[in-house]
C-alpha cells in the first residue's frame, strides 16, 4: 500500500486509488445551492481521480458527480479500435 498526496502522485498511477477525506465539498451559497468548486482544487480532484488504472474509490469526492458545475460525462463510443476514428478500416496483414 502506498500512501500519497496528491502532488506526489502527480504523473503515477496504481491499479487501485482510494481517494482520501481532505477533498470537501464547497460551502452551499445563501440559498443553499452548492458553492462554486475553486480551479485550483478542481485540477487537484483531476489529477487524484486520473491516477487509478482499473479502480478508484472517490472516497471525499463522491459529492463531485452531483454537482452542478461537473461537466457531463463523454460518450462512449459504440466501436473501442483506434482505427474508428479515422472512418478507415485497420490495415491488413
Amino acid at each position: 500500500m502506498t500512501v500519497s498526496t496528491v502532488h506526489k502522485a502527480k504523473g503515477r498511477e496504481w491499479s487501485s486509488v482510494r481517494i482520501g477525506e481532505d477533498f470537501t465539498e464547497p460551502e452551499p451559497d445563501a440559498l443553499g445551492r452548492p458553492g462554486p468548486i475553486p480551479r485550483g482544487e478542481a485540477r487537484l480532484a483531476y489529477v487524484a481521480v486520473t491516477r487509478a488504472r482499473h479502480h478508484l474509490d472517490n472516497g471525499a469526492l463522491s459529492w463531485f458527480k452531483s454537482h452542478p458545475q461537473t461537466p457531463p460525462a463523454p460518450k462512449t463510443p459504440e466501436r473501442s479500435s483506434p482505427w474508428d476514428s479515422l472512418g478507415e478500416p485497420p490495415p491488413s496483414g
